[in-house]
């Protein structure tokens, strides 16, 4: 990102739709069904399906042998760990970090998922928000939905990320073709458009670093 732009992640603030305790809560609800009561059992389970690392549970969860709730709730999960940090807010100084950060969030994914993050005026991240998941040619990604949730955050500046699957980074007519929407969109309602990134097997591309809108 060009300028001296701070993106700094306000945990408290963070728009979440489950507590931390309540999506916990129902991982272990989930467990329970499969007969994982202790922790014993947990580490049975994972070596019987030879899961050693997130990446290879992420796998699981998004593959055909797991059961579709236990996998959004692993996939919940994992989003939490990321942002969790005892220790201090993550803060972002460069293109670089935000790619990076944005790369890893959406590592492992096997769809196309388009998320927003929001910014308040003093560029701190006050919301991230998955608003579709599917090949974006064919979903209903629409600049009016994307504002209408900076209008309910309130916020002043917004950038965008979804992810290749494929993990080649070039933009597609349809990639171009919505850049092009969102920045039209945030000229005329006065909410800044920071950038559109690209991710896709721990890679990044940023749209506004390469002057590609």
């Amino acid at each position: 990102m060009k300028g001296a732009i701070f993106l700094k992640i306000a945990k408290d603030n963070h728009y979440l739709v489950n507590t931390d305790q309540e999506v916990l809560l129902h991982l272990f609800k989930k467990l329970e069904e499969y007969g994982v009561i202790t922790l014993s059992n947990l580490i049975q389970k994972m070596q019987k399906l030879d899961i050693t690392s997130f990446n290879e549970l992420l796998t699981y969860a998004s593959g055909p042998d797991c059961d579709s709730e236990l996998a959004i709730v692993i996939e919940e999960v994992i989003e939490r760990l990321r942002l969790a940090n005892v220790n201090r807010d993550a803060i972002f100084t460069s293109s670089k970090e935000v790619g990076t950060y944005l790369a890893d969030k959406l590592a492992g994914r096997k769809q196309e998922e388009f998320w927003a993050l929001y910014l308040d005026n003093s560029n701190r991240i006050i919301a991230e928000k998955k608003l579709f998941q599917g090949t974006l040619d064919r979903s209903v990604a629409h600049p009016r939905e994307i504002f209408r949730w900076a209008v309910i955050y309130g916020c002043s500046g917004i950038f965008v990320v979804h992810n290749h699957p494929s993990g080649k980074l070039l933009p597609s007519n349809s990639d171009f073709k919505l850049t092009r929407e969102l920045k039209q969109a945030s000229d005329l309602m006065k909410i800044d458009f920071l950038d559109h990134f690209i991710v896709g097997k721990g890679h990044y591309l940023s749209m506004k670093e390469n002057e590609l809108f």
